[in-house]
């Protein structure tokens, strides 16, 4: 099975970085399934319920967030009634959506899941990854030996050890929300991993959003993420392979250059 990751979109740029680099990454990788990473498509931070919809009909099989899940309240609302959007697994369960899906890939099935960190995470309260892995992969692992899991979080010490601990478990682990792509992509024991797949939109940028004004945050103290940046725009990810029996056999970093029409 070939599966294509797209590293998170962020802002209007990541948007068009997806339309117009996704055709040319089919068209060369011939991809089995498309996850794509979509925590900031929405003004940078969060993703609204027309992104969803329009990042599904450019060629998302499912769309995982993180820690932004529920930044726009209209996407909160039907995140229940939309099974290509899954929200962090490992959240209060009273949390609207799910962390975890199956999908029909190829006749067999596809199993795709979210956790977040708890080192940073903001003003979400995840319980341990590390403590679900056990019963969450024996649940998935019933169903198919395919199970993909995207690891929402700051800290690179949380993800590798987080990589040891499901090694040879799934078939891969991607680490994501840094918005920085890693070089320190392998497969250990049948499951291909990486610290950060990097983002979707601006190469020029502070992780996506406008250099002055991430300047002006560090002089001043006051955040501001609404000011999107679309220098060199940029499609980033991973393109994974895996076996008949669900083990990884290779994974390798998309980094593709994009003009502004």
């Amino acid at each position: 099975m070939k599966i294509l990751y797209i590293a998170e979109l962020v802002g209007k740029a990541g948007i068009y970085a997806l339309k117009k680099g996704l055709p040319l990454l089919k068209e060369t990788l011939r991809p089995d399934f498309v996850i794509v990473c979509a925590d900031g498509a929405t003004g940078g931070g969060g993703l609204g319920r027309n992104h969803a919809a329009y990042i599904r009909k450019l060629g998302a099989d499912v769309i995982t967030t993180g820690d932004c899940c529920f930044y726009k309240k209209d996407l909160v609302e039907d995140i229940g009634k939309i099974p290509y959007v899954l929200r962090p697994y490992n959240l209060n369960p009273a949390s609207p959506g799910a962390g975890e899906r199956l999908f029909k890939v190829k006749g067999s099935k596809l199993a795709v899941a979210v956790l977040l960190g708890r080192q940073d995470s903001g003003r979400m309260s995840p319980s341990s990854p590390f403590a679900a892995l056990p019963s969450f992969l024996e649940q998935l692992r019933a169903e198919t030996p395919y199970v993909v899991v995207d690891f929402h979080g700051w800290a690179s010490g949380e993800k590798r050890t987080f990589f040891a601990a499901a090694k040879g478990l799934c078939t891969a682990v991607i680490g994501s929300h840094n918005r920085v792509q890693t070089a320190d992509e392998q497969v250990l024991e049948g499951t291909a991993v990486i610290c950060d797949a990097g983002r979707t939109g601006s190469a020029e940028s502070v992780g996506g959003t406008e250099t002055a004004s991430r300047i002006r945050e560090y002089l001043g103290g006051i955040p501001d993420w609404t000011r999107e940046a679309w220098d060199k725009p940029e499609i980033q990810g991973v393109f994974i392979e895996a076996g008949d029996s669900g083990r990884a056999v290779s994974i390798r970093r998309i980094k593709q250059s994009l003009s502004v029409e």
